[in-house]
Parts: C-alpha cells; structure tokens; sequence
C-alpha cells in the first residue's frame, strides 16, 4: 500500500522540465499555425468578437458596457461575456502598441495569451501529479496533455476565447482540493470556481461536482466540514464582488445566460445556511443531507421567483427559429456521437483508459491517498459524462486524465523496458500509442472497417476562413454601412472594417439570427422588404460556404437559392471587388 505523499509544491527541476515540454509543444503550434497567424485568422467567430471586445473597450466603450453595437445596429447585441477574460488581452495590447502598432500588438496577444495559458494549464496538471507521483510520471503527464487534441483546440494561437481560461479555473479549484489547510484551500477553489462561473455558467456541473466532494468530506469527518462551508462562502462572496466589479451597480435585471442577482441570491442562501451548520454541534449524517436538501431547495425557489422566464432553460427565450435551426444545429453543444465515432472515440477513450488507472490505483492506495484518488475519479466520471453530452466540455476530462495516464504511461514504458516477452512488450507499446495518440489506432480501426458508399452529391464547400472578405470590402467604401451576410461571415467583415452587420452566431442577438435565417430561405421580395425595413446598404457573401448551402438545401426556391443559381434580382446591384469568391451586391431601393 502507498500512503501519503503530499509534497508543499514545485522543486526548480520540475518547473523546468514542464516549462520544456510547453516550449516544444508551443513552437510546434506556431509552427503549424504560422499561416493562419501570418494571415489573421481566427478559428472561431468567437474569437474575433473577443477582439472586438476588447478593442472597443481599449477605444473608449466603457468597462460595464459589452454590448457589440456593429451588430444589428443601431441598438447593437449586448454579450454576455465578462470583462475578466479581456484583461490579459488588453493588457499585452496596451504594453506592445506603443512599440509594434495596434495592429501587430493585437496579433501578439492572440497568440501570447493563449501560450500563456497552455503553460498554467500544463503547470497546474504538473502540480496535481508531483504531489502525489514523482518527477517521471509528471513529465508524462504534462506531455499527454500537451498532445491533447480536445485541449489543442482550445488553447491554441488565435484562439482567444474563454474556453483556455475555464480549463484554467476548473484545475485551480481541484489543486486547491490537495490543499493540507481546509479553510485555505476552500476558499481558494471557492475563488476559481467564482471566476469560471463568471465566464460561463456551463462550468455548473462541474462546480457541483467540486461541491460534492466537499460534501462527501463533510459525511466523513464531521470536522472535514470546514471545506464545503468555505467553498460556499468564497464561491458566494467572490461571484458578488466579480459581479460588482465587472457589472456595476445598480443591479440589473436577471438574465438566464449568465451570472445576475438570482443566481447569485441562490448562491447566497446556500453560502448563509452552510454558516449555520458549521456552527452547530455534531449532527447525523442524515441531519446535514436534510439541511442541504431544504436549502437547495430555497435556493431554486429563490432564482426562479427572481428570474421565472429562466424556468425553461438558458435559452428558453430565444427566436424558435433560431433555437431549432441554428442552435440546435451547433455541433460543439451536442452530444459527441452526433459528430460520428471517430470523434466519439478520439475523445473517449482516453478518459477511460484513465478510469482503469485510477481503479488500480484506489485498490492499491489507502489513507489520505486513497481517498484522494477516489474524490479525483469522481470528478473524472462527472467530466467525462458532460463531456459526452456537450462536446466542447471533453476539455475537462482531457485535462484530468492526463495525471492518471501520465502515471500509467511511466507503468507502460517500464514494461517495454524490461518485459522480454514480445507479446506483452507489444500490448505495452500499443498502450502507450493509444493513450498519447488515440487517433491514430482510432484512423486504423476506421480504415478497416467496411463504409457505405455517399448516393448523394453535394455543392462544393467554401470555408469562412477561404472567403477572402479582407479583399472585397474596399468595394464597400470608407464610410460605415450596413452590410447583410451569412451569419458566419459577419466576424470577419466587422474584424477588417469600420462596417456593421445584421447577426453573428451569438444567441443574444436571436431575433437578427432568425431575419437572416428567413431572409436567405425566403423569396427575394420578402427579404428586400426586410432590409429596406433595416435599411441596410450592401449585401456580401460567399455563394458556396457551408451556410449558404444549408439555406439552399432547406428551400431550393428560396434567395440563396437563386444566388447560387446566379439569379439576382433587379433590387440588387453587382459591385465589383478585388475577392475571387466573395460577392458584393448594393442594395437599391
């Protein structure tokens, strides 16, 4: 049996062995990113809104003021987005424009913010390893994350948008688990998992998980109840004070997409009531599920009675047409099967070869080691079960298996080093391919596997990133017009111009998705009358990309329809550009 072995923190060697491993992996994403940093751009509408965001704020727009007012103007589209996310951005802008330009300082800090933030990933998931492995298993560790591809995607150069930072918060919280002060590492979990509610209320099943093992103390140990109650009470105080200080005061109305006073009066009764029983003398254990019980219970009471249109779901609210037709159809919020078994598998298998681990490892642990394994396999199931069901979740488990398989990997290599079998030698190496590598075995077993032959044929594609809008928009001229496009396009025409769009992919802005959606499906005569209504001035898009054939395919007699055919109507005027495949139309009245 293996006992304790907590260690305080980093030794020098160690930080530079993962600092190593972040550097190479670091110049092999700009490597292999160089173009799409040489040419601006981004992987995600996201990421250019982010921008956006923050160039607007550095401009002039105020601290509490997140609203996108080049998006369906003149009102605009308030994010919902906090301002956290936006400091390192705006702080590496502010220290290298003076020395390289706006422009080129903007480029820098979407690659610098997203290496930095692979580095504290890649530190935190090295810290949770050394302090209860050693120097091998760790360095492993940090390399299977490191060659993570549900964690590459997120936290890469050019990907600015909040999903690195939640990766973030979430491994700051379970570090904080470790801590050998109760009070200490409550609070500052309960600190993280403020913040990473703050920039997005996605992380809530993960949070209650974190919630759970402190609760699970609690059932334990009487006196372990320390870490749930500062948990609550951190988690409760840093949200209000986020809050204020990235909102303001007055409060505002309660929204469902976001942290708002209900969730945060929610958060309150649990924080309060925890207050209470810490104070109390020893109950049963039946006593405490009780008291939980009934304060969950107030605390849902409360953030309905404060927001009811939030009974129905974050996005209850939204445009029928654009919850179907384009909510429902965005692929990194479904479920992972949804995107076929490649991409089920690839990721899959390692959290659960991970879980084998971590079986292993309780069987063979006891003491506080013990438990930590069980708290930590836990939370692993809780990730990886979100994960299956929202796809852009299986960041989480990516992360928290790479400690176990860090450690299996080191099993793994010490059996190719000695075993003199081949056969074992063999199932050893094919392990460690699978566990580093899991698309390669994956690509194998696809390849192998008989495929049905397509009976159907499809237009040609043209990705976003291939429309060279950067080319067409002088066409448009200099002063600020509107521009009608697909809702995919819109980013960039707002990234490279002074230019306002009807919608972008972002639910707040459903009612302007929804025109688009009917604009682009409906016949010609309907969709001039909408923008006349609108009074918008050119219309600009790529007539083969992925979104405009979707229009096409839903209602072959429909507008996007007939520009694909080269039908234009009368009501629109050809203007001629510099792009290959972007279409630029002025709009008469």
């Amino acid at each position: 049996m293996i006992g304790e072995r907590r260690r305080h923190g980093f030794e020098r060697a160690m930080i530079a062995r993962i600092t190593l491993v972040w550097a190479i992996v670091s110049a092999l994403l700009l490597a292999t990113q160089f173009r799409n940093i040489a040419a601006v751009i981004y992987p995600d509408g996201d990421d250019i809104l982010r921008l956006l965001q923050v160039r607007d704020w550095l401009a002039g727009q105020s601290w509490f003021d997140v609203t996108q007012y080049r998006v369906d103007p003149p009102e605009g589209t308030p994010m919902h987005w906090t301002r956290l996310v936006d400091l390192p951005l705006a702080a590496v802008i502010v220290i290298l424009t003076p020395i390289i330009g706006s422009a080129g300082a903007e480029i820098a800090a979407s690659v610098i913010v997203p290496l930095v933030t692979l580095w504290l990933v890649l530190m935190l998931i090295g810290r949770i390893s050394f302090k209860i492995f050693d120097e091998e298993a760790t360095g492993l560790a940090c390399l299977v994350a490191a060659m993570s591809t549900s964690l590459l995607n997120q936290i890469r150069p050019m990907r600015i948008d909040h999903h690195g930072w939640q990766v973030v918060c979430a491994l700051v919280a379970v570090n904080a688990l470790m801590a050998r002060n109760a009070r200490q590492g409550g609070w500052i979990a309960g600190l993280a998992m403020a913040a990473w509610l703050s920039i997005s209320l996605e992380a809530i099943p993960m949070v209650a998980a974190i919630m759970a093992v402190g609760l699970w103390r609690w059932m334990r140990c009487w006196h372990e109840r320390t870490w749930l109650v500062s948990m609550l009470q951190s988690t409760f105080v840093s949200s209000l004070v986020i809050f204020v200080a990235t909102k303001g005061l007055p409060f505002g109305p309660s929204v469902c997409d976001a942290m708002a006073p209900a969730p945060l009066a929610a958060m309150g009764i649990l924080a309060i009531g925890a207050t209470g029983l810490d104070r109390a003398t020893h109950r049963p254990f039946s006593f405490v599920l009780m008291a939980f019980g009934a304060l969950g219970v107030a605390a849902i009471a409360v953030e309905f009675t404060l927001a009811p249109q939030c009974t129905g779901g974050t996005f209850a609210e939204l445009d029928p047409l654009t919850r179907s037709l384009w909510l429902g159809n965005v692929a990194e919020g479904r479920p992972i099967w949804e995107g076929g078994i490649k991409l089920a598998l690839l990721k899959v298998i390692p959290p659960l070869i991970a879980l084998v681990t971590m079986w292993n490892l309780i069987r063979t642990t006891n003491d506080w080691l013990g438990r930590w394994h069980q708290e930590y396999a836990f939370l692993l199931v809780v990730a990886l079960v979100i994960g299956c069901l929202v796809a852009r979740t299986s960041v989480y488990s990516a992360a928290l298996a790479a400690v176990p398989l860090g450690w299996q990997l080191k099993v793994w290599l010490r059996s190719v080093r000695t075993l003199k079998e081949p056969g074992k030698q063999a199932a050893a190496a094919a392990g460690i391919i699978t566990a580093l590598a899991p698309a390669v075995p994956i690509s194998l077993l696809m390849a192998a596997a008989p495929t049905q032959a397509s009976t159907t044929t499809s237009s040609p594609v043209v990705a976003v990133a291939d429309c060279d809008v950067r080319a067409a928009l002088p066409a448009l001229g200099t002063t600020p017009a509107r521009v009608f496009a697909p809702i995919d396009l819109g980013p960039r025409i707002l990234l490279d111009s002074r230019h306002s769009v009807l919608s972008t992919a972002h639910h707040r802005a459903d009612v302007a998705i929804a025109d688009t959606m009917r604009a682009f499906m409906g016949s010609p005569e309907d969709t001039h009358a909408m923008l006349q209504r609108r009074d918008y001035d050119y219309m600009m898009l790529c007539t083969s990309m992925n979104e405009v054939n979707a229009y096409a395919a839903m209602e072959p007699d429909g507008f996007a329809a007939d520009l694909q055919k080269g039908e234009i109507p009368d009501w629109l005027e050809p203007v001629e550009n510099e792009s290959q495949n972007v279409l630029v139309l002025k709009i008469r009245d």
